[in-house]
């Protein structure tokens, strides 16, 4: 009978293994997959990184779950450890990404932004000035 308990930690440890796995697989089918099949990057990214402290890419939320770069190629994006499942790093060229538009409520600034692809577009937005500043020599950004 003690044999038999001892099976169900690493059963238990298991099965929420695989089903993180099957949930972080699903949110990113959500847009992250729809900009990874035009903009999937090949290597790992290069630069300094800035955590998004609140981010979402086609709808879905990331809350601390995602690193940006500004670099001269594009917008570069990519998910922490525990979300790299379905979420390859991805380096948007600055062609494809539309205006920013910046609304602001109480203290915070939210920017957003359209991703363009060939099957349509992805919306992105993040709340980062650092970000915002870093990327002004490639976009411009409106007051919405």
């Amino acid at each position: 009978m003690g044999l038999n308990l001892l099976w169900i930690l690493p059963l238990a440890l298991g099965g929420f293994v695989l089903f993180w796995c099957l949930v972080v697989k699903l949110i990113a089918l959500m847009g992250w997959q729809r900009l990874a099949n035009y903009f999937r990057a090949a290597v790992p990214l290069p630069g300094s990184m800035f955590t998004l402290a609140q981010a979402s890419v086609g709808g879905m939320s990331y809350r601390n779950a995602l690193e940006a770069a500004v670099m001269e190629q594009g917008l570069a994006l990519q998910t922490g450890f525990l979300f790299k499942i379905g979420h390859p790093p991805l380096l948007i060229p600055w062609s494809a990404i539309g205006p920013f538009k910046a609304k602001t409520f109480l203290w915070t600034t939210v920017y957003s932004t359209t991703v363009q692809t060939p099957a349509g577009s992805v919306e992105l937005r993040f709340v980062s000035p650092y970000l915002i500043e870093a990327a002004r020599r490639w976009v411009e950004v409106e007051a919405a």
